[in-house]
């Protein structure tokens, strides 16, 4: 039985305890008649559908902005995910796993008396005889490299908070420095 419906969104319960709300957005309309279909509700379906007609509103601001942060996210985790070339020519990946690796074997060397030790880079190339300046410059780009990305995305998320308009919003390219 429909609980409440307007322009915007709907409420359908199911068996007085079951309550289910959709937004009237091409998504939601899907997920609704998947659910009426499953649950045999086609009698409210049509009734919501009558009331909302065939034309799907624009998405509010605030759902595109919604739709932009996680697409940011997305964004920025692939891309810390991937690698960049370190001041040796050597592709390194450099998440924070990446990082702390690095770090271990940094600090295993130096526990050890050890001077050099190896790195393998993102193609999964091992350099040997790498000293220990070297690794910790190399970590300290790869850190670089985050933290360059890291503040990347959170000035884009700014960006796309402060937008006051779509056209605003849609101006705003995913980008990283790095």
């Amino acid at each position: 039985m429909i609980f409440s419906i307007d322009s915007a969104s709907c409420c359908i319960v199911v068996d007085g305890i079951n309550k289910s709300h959709y937004r009237n957005t091409t998504e939601d309309r899907a997920q609704m008649l998947e659910d009426c279909t499953a649950m045999g509700l086609m009698s409210d379906y049509k009734a919501v559908m009558a009331e909302w007609g065939d034309d799907v509103p624009p998405p509010a601001l605030d759902d595109l902005k919604t739709s932009k942060l996680s697409d940011l996210e997305s964004s920025f985790d692939a891309r810390v995910s991937g690698s960049f070339v370190s001041s040796q020519g050597w592709p390194m990946q450099f998440d924070r796993a990446d990082t702390l690796a690095v770090e271990g074997a940094i600090q295993l060397l130096k526990a050890t008396g050890q001077t050099s030790g190896y790195l393998t880079d993102a193609n999964d190339a091992t350099h040997y005889g790498v000293s220990l300046a070297t690794m910790e410059a190399i970590k300290v780009e790869m850190l670089g490299a985050y933290a360059a990305c890291h503040a990347r995305k959170q000035e884009q998320r700014a960006a796309i908070n402060a937008a006051q308009t779509e056209e605003e919003l849609d101006a705003i390219e995913i980008t990283w420095p790095v």
